[in-house]
């Protein structure tokens, strides 16, 4: 067995924590560094994962000899400048989506992980569903012939978005670039096959105008091999709502149809406080373990790098999805459809 992956976060939110601590749970690697733009938080983190090491001094993090790898767990406006850091110091890179805010950064954090020769994975975890990877396994078997059309959305009650200042236009793109590339990525992967075109409309639809965040859009891509797919995005359903993240998906092929659900978890809870909704799927814990596609994501990075598995979210499928994203968002500025010329 190869040894351990001494491994560094940056960013000690939901993602960074979640990420944290299913690298300090995994028995080939190791967590040396927690480091967050809040010392607060990063402190918080590294205490309750015993880790001795943490700051917000993202520099010391990549001078240190110690660490192989960086989790980029960061707001989406850092990811960039602290990747490219990362591999340019020699380090692999697992960076959370959105890859990064605009195709010119993304192709910098491409090139300084060709020119380091390391790992730079995309954090699109939606792939390591246990169901996702279930439907493109049959796909693959042909169960549903060619994939033809599909119809996916993903959905978030507004009180997520609200009152955090960061989450606007500028520093996360709005909802397209923020959380529309997982479904973006996803369909190309199901798809096997890139758009060569892409309309979306979106607004400001129900998020007060000083959040300046676009909270919902809707787009439409039709795809090289003459397959299409509708993507429905928001973040402005009610408080109510008892979903974190409301996920459905619908494949149409030319001999069956798969649909998933990671709408209606099979975990509901119920509380004087009201009904909600847990995701069991993406990071169920058992025992106080982070498991699901959290834990499969993780394993995959560790193996890609110390065993040289081949990655299955490269930094060209971050670049794809970024590219897609950027023209979703000027399509649905502008009014007009996206003619889309993408590297293959």
């Amino acid at each position: 067995m190869a040894a351990e992956l001494r491994i560094a976060l940056s960013g000690a939110g939901k993602a960074g924590t979640l990420l944290a601590r299913a690298f300090h749970e995994h028995p080939r690697a190791e967590v040396v560094r927690i480091c967050s733009g809040s010392v607060a938080s990063a402190e918080t983190l590294a205490r309750e994962l015993a880790i001795p090491d943490f700051g917000n001094d993202y520099k010391k993090t990549v001078d240190d000899s110690r660490i192989d790898a960086v989790v980029v767990a960061s707001p989406d406006k850092f990811h960039c400048e602290q990747a490219v850091g990362a591999l340019s110091a020699g380090k692999h890179v697992y960076c959370e989506k959105p890859m990064c805010n605009s195709v010119d950064e993304a192709t910098q954090m491409l090139d300084a992980a060709n020119r380091a020769e390391k790992t730079l994975m995309i954090g699109f975890t939606e792939r390591f569903n246990q169901p996702m990877m279930e439907a493109k396994a049959r796909i693959e078997n042909g169960e549903i012939g060619r994939p033809v059309m599909i119809l996916a959305r993903r959905c978030h009650p507004k009180f997520i978005v609200r009152g955090r200042e960061w989450l606007n236009d500028r520093e996360t793109g709005g909802v397209i670039n923020y959380a529309g590339t997982h479904n973006l990525d996803l369909v190309c992967w199901l798809m096997g096959s890139e758009p060569i075109r892409i309309h979306a409309e979106g607004g400001r639809l129900v998020l007060p105008p000083e959040q300046e965040f676009m909270d919902s859009a809707v787009m439409t891509l039709k795809f090289a091999n003459g397959s299409i797919a509708t993507l429905y995005e928001s973040f402005g359903y009610p408080d109510p709502y008892p979903h974190g993240c409301d996920r459905s998906m619908e494949i149409l092929g030319t001999e069956g149809c798969i649909k998933l659900d990671m709408m209606s978890q099979p975990l509901q809870v119920f509380t004087p406080k009201g009904h909600s909704i847990a995701d069991a799927l993406t990071w169920p814990w058992t025992a106080g373990d982070v498991e699901g596609a959290v834990a499969r994501i993780v394993n995959h990075f560790i193996e890609a790098v110390l065993d040289g598995v081949p990655v299955s979210t490269p930094g060209e499928s971050g670049l794809l999805a970024m590219r897609l994203a950027i023209a979703a968002t000027r399509a649905a500025t502008t009014g007009q459809t996206e003619s889309l010329e993408l590297p293959r």
